[in-house]
């Protein structure tokens, strides 16, 4: 057995089982699928995203540094990682694609541009302020 599904398992509350950690996952919004979670916990899983890791941290009340050091990862850095408000979980589950889109499109190109599609049919485009960015996505 892994050395996170070991961890993983000593952590859940008693009596729990996969069914129950997959209901309070999905009741919460985690991405964590029955089929994940039993991966997880029998020791099938491959190398964890940190996604994953976060989502588990989230359900179990683990701190990720110990489901990082769990799993042979080096522990994340505070500094690049973000957690939304509290107020997120009011979202819809497509505004919070959208949040999620958009954060990812910053990531990929913090220069304010995106590159041009393949077929160079496409222009980048121009820098705008986040904040209409966000309204866009949103259809506000």
């Amino acid at each position: 057995m892994s050395d996170l599904s070991q961890f993983l398992k000593d952590h859940i509350p008693h009596g729990w089982g996969v069914r129950k950690l997959s209901e309070m996952a999905e009741a919460h919004g985690l991405p964590l699928s029955i089929a994940t979670i039993s991966l997880y916990l029998s020791s099938k899983h491959g190398k964890p995203t940190h996604r994953t890791l976060r989502a588990f941290s989230r359900l179990l009340g683990i701190p990720l540094k110990q489901l990082h050091k769990a799993a042979h990862l080096p522990p994340p850095h505070d500094d690049y990682l973000w957690t939304p408000p509290r107020e997120a979980w009011q979202l819809t589950k497509q505004q919070g694609e959208a949040v999620s889109t958009f954060i990812r499109a910053i990531a990929e190109h913090p220069s304010g541009t995106l590159p041009a599609d393949v077929t160079g049919t496409r222009r980048a485009l121009p820098v705008r302020p986040d904040y209409l960015v966000i309204k866009e996505i949103l259809g506000q």
